[in-house]
């Protein structure tokens, strides 16, 4: 019988302080943020309080998220059967952490899993259905699909937070070492590595499943012949991982925050604060709520229950002023790039 995750069920207290926010473009000047439809967010937000709605709609989006995978050239169901196949008893014990409890945001329905990431079928199929989301990011019209179109999203990322180091004035080649917080199965791990080649990244995932499923993928990449890797993979939360203060000269979190509340959030960011040296950077890439591309989605109600279904704190993501949060935690200068159409990349620096 596959190991069971018992999520923690104490229920935390959120709060939300919703507004507008600014937004810094690619070349740093700052505009104001359009103003979402109100109207629009509360009606699907008080569909999806009854399960019967947001089930389906869960379903209809994994549904597309798998045919574009397909379209794509992915074998999906071969894909699954060899993963499958695998002992994740034994991976599943080693991955986890019993003295990690799960906090009651992370334990609801989200990604269009009933279980959101506490199950292994989400983990096997995260790198197909990441390359399937990604495959029309960098086009602005949402239309043309991009097999590569998740490595360029990544590429993009690496891409902005070295402009924006060389920005702050931080020297990129003495980032030694990073920490990949919510890493899942190491697709952003693995593009930290590519951007410093020197570091060491330790990532972070409070979900054992894709911890696991993340080290497997490390195995077979040296078994084809890969090199080795200096990528270790730990099971904590992001708000307390227990590493030592002081210890990191780069602390990233790539497509992770439109997935918590944003009390979490600002806990992580916090975290990431102690976590860094004087003079390290926190990065984060993130969906941009004001680029053209969401905005129409935002404003479509079709296109924002489609999204919604699998987000279920969009709401709170989307109102979110991040550096505002950032200045909060006590971050010092905050840059901000454009890095896709749709995506932007936050860079602060702590003095």
């Amino acid at each position: 019988m596959l190991v069971t995750v018992k999520p923690f069920q104490q229920a935390r207290s959120m709060t939300c302080k919703r507004r507008t926010g600014m937004v810094c473009q690619a070349q740093g000047t700052v505009s104001p943020g359009r103003q979402f439809n109100p109207l629009l967010m509360r009606a699907v937000e008080a569909l999806f309080k009854f399960p019967p709605f947001s089930n389906a709609a869960a379903k209809i989006a994994r549904g597309k998220i798998v045919k574009r995978a397909e379209a794509l050239g992915l074998d999906w169901d071969g894909a699954m059967r060899k993963m499958k196949a695998q002992n994740w008893d034994a991976r599943m014990k080693a991955a986890i952490n019993p003295s990690v409890t799960y906090p009651a945001y992370y334990t609801l329905p989200f990604h269009a899993y009933s279980q959101g990431n506490l199950c292994l079928e989400a983990a096997l199929e995260w790198t197909m259905a990441a390359k399937s989301v990604h495959a029309m990011v960098m086009d602005p019209a949402g239309k043309q699909v991009d097999p590569e179109g998740d490595a360029k999203l990544r590429d993009s990322y690496s891409a902005r937070l070295h402009e924006c180091l060389a920005d702050l004035g931080v020297n990129a080649d003495s980032i030694r070492d990073v920490v990949d917080l919510g890493c899942a199965t190491g697709l952003s791990s693995l593009e930290l590595l590519r951007a410093f080649p020197g570091a060491a990244v330790t990532g972070v995932d409070l979900s054992p499943y894709f911890l696991a499923v993340g080290r497997y993928e490390q195995e077979q990449r040296q078994a084809n012949g890969g090199a080795p890797e200096a990528l270790t993979f730990i099971h904590c939360a992001a708000e307390s991982t227990g590493l030592p203060s002081g210890s990191q000269d780069l602390v990233s979190m790539c497509l992770v925050c439109h997935e918590l509340p944003q009390a979490a959030t600002k806990d992580i960011m916090r975290e990431a604060f102690r976590l860094l040296r004087p003079g390290g950077v926190m990065a984060i890439m993130e969906m941009n709520p004001q680029s053209a591309v969401y905005q129409r989605i935002f404003g479509n109600p079709l296109a924002y229950t489609a999204f919604k279904s699998t987000e279920p704190w969009l709401q709170e993501y989307i109102v979110l002023d991040m550096p505002g949060a950032l200045r909060e935690a006590g971050f010092g200068q905050v840059r901000t790039r454009e890095s896709t159409p749709r995506h932007k990349t936050v860079v602060a620096l702590k003095k």
